[in-house]
């Protein structure tokens, strides 16, 4: 017996078809690379986020001893969001 219980996130079925997913994005924004380093990803990698408490500080450019400071934040997903926005300006200033 197979037994569905409605929650409140669920979303009514439409003429008894399974809600539609969200499509999973092509690749990650974001990959470890070494303890406390990520390299931030966008058509290949763009900068990393270092953590060096109590901040992250955030690098443009590949590879890393070539990469350039451009910023420190103190949130994890704000660092890779900075990173991502200043390579874009970099690639359209280009």
């Amino acid at each position: 017996m197979t037994a569905k219980i409605h929650t409140a996130h669920d979303h009514p079925p439409t003429d008894g078809q399974a809600p539609a997913q969200a499509p999973m994005p092509a690749e990650p924004l974001y990959e470890r690379v070494d303890l406390d380093r990520y390299v931030v990803l966008h058509d290949g990698p763009v900068g990393y986020v270092e953590h060096v408490h109590p901040v992250f500080v955030c690098y443009v450019g590949h590879p890393y001893p070539n990469a350039a400071e451009v910023a420190q934040v103190h949130d994890f997903h704000n660092a890779v969001q900075t990173v991502l926005h200043r390579a874009a300006s970099i690639r359209r200033a280009q």
